[in-house]
């Protein structure tokens, strides 16, 4: 038996209680699926793994990651890479933070979201967005027209088949009559978000899913705005909680100087990247990321020492009614050594104090 496949069994056979649900802050960790283009995808397969493990044992809630097709990073794509890292965590809640769903059948997409779930003993999140890429849309052959139709009904469809018996469903874009998949989670361990940018997506989000998972290019300003004018009010005619899981870009380390220091050239590439992509264009502001770091971090990232962070997690709490705050601590180019570190200062002195 290989040591890698033996380390898996003994983790799996541990006894370890469940992990207690903390009345305060609960924190996550975003598994970064990309790295820098000279680094091997063995590499960064590596990295994460090492990321969930020091995440695990830190006392993480919530272990994510997201989805792109042809991109121009090493990147592993995001389903099969969360199902490996079941192998290194207990019961943290492990969610798609987010897969694109115009790219995807319901059917398909349900039964791998129900197959993540029976990997690991914790709670799931089906966490989904419409995506914003060109070439992605191209190559799938998607009309961008076609996009918000079509991320609705995926998410409708793949909804009601995780958590119903039997299904019919009746389409512009997707079809099927009574069927069922032939595993679901427990209705009472699984949640779903949608990413929204766009104060139509927000709306969107507060009408369908459990939760608007908010993405980490906005400022804490310009999220306090949207969710009072269009998540909170159509919560309130729902019946449903106002609060959110809240994605941002953090670093923490001994001192401020060193936390920016740190994460500064690769976080400032990675936004390059964004406007690339056409990240800008899909937000309410088009304008709102053409800035230098410094006035790009303003109220966006969470760079500093463990005060730092507690306190801004605190403003997170107070201001937005957030529920979860996920971290990404990895950009690509960082040094994994980093990246766990950080994790690991976070899970001292951090996660005891929020």
């Amino acid at each position: 038996m290989s040591p890698g496949r033996a380390a898996i069994i003994a983790r799996s056979a541990r006894t370890k209680p469940p992990r207690a649900r903390r009345a305060g802050m609960r924190i996550g960790l975003y598994a970064n699926p990309q790295d820098a283009s000279d680094r091997t995808a063995t590499a960064l397969r590596d990295g994460v793994v090492r990321m969930a493990r020091a995440a695990d044992e830190a006392g993480f809630d919530h272990l994510t990651a997201g989805q792109h097709y042809l991109s121009d990073f090493t990147q592993l794509q995001l389903v099969p890479m969360l199902a490996r890292l079941t192998g290194e965590v207990d019961d943290m809640e492990i969610g798609t933070g987010v897969v694109l769903l115009p790219f995807h059948h319901p059917v398909d997409l349900a039964e791998r979201i129900a197959t993540l779930d029976a990997l690991h003993d914790g709670p799931t999140v089906f966490g989904a967005g419409a995506g914003y890429r060109e070439p992605e849309f191209q190559a799938f052959e998607i009309p961008e027209e076609d996009r918000f139709l079509r991320t609705m009904e995926c998410f409708d469809l793949t909804t009601r088949l995780l958590t119903e018996e039997s299904v019919t469903f009746e389409g512009e874009q997707f079809a099927v009559k009574d069927v069922s998949i032939p595993v679901r989670p427990d209705p009472d361990d699984l949640t779903t978000w949608l990413a929204a940018n766009a104060d139509s997506a927000v709306a969107r989000a507060a009408k369908y899913a459990d939760a608007w998972f908010v993405n980490p290019h906005a400022t804490i300003t310009e999220i306090r705005e949207q969710k009072r004018e269009h998540y909170d009010p159509i919560r309130e005619k729902r019946e449903k909680a106002a609060w959110l899981p809240v994605f941002r870009e953090a670093f923490v380390a001994p001192t401020h100087e060193k936390a920016v220091e740190t994460a500064r050239e690769h976080l400032w590439e990675k936004y390059q990247r964004y406007l690339d992509w056409g990240q800008d264009e899909a937000m309410e502001d088009t304008d709102d990321l053409h800035k230098p770091f410094e006035q790009l971090a303003e109220d966006r990232f969470v760079l500093g020492t463990p005060a730092e962070v507690c306190e801004e997690i605190d403003r997170y709490d107070a201001e937005l009614d957030a529920e979860l705050v996920v971290f990404r601590v990895h950009w690509p180019g960082l040094n994994f050594d980093d990246a766990v570190e950080c994790v690991e200062l976070i899970g001292d002195e951090v996660i005891p104090n929020v």
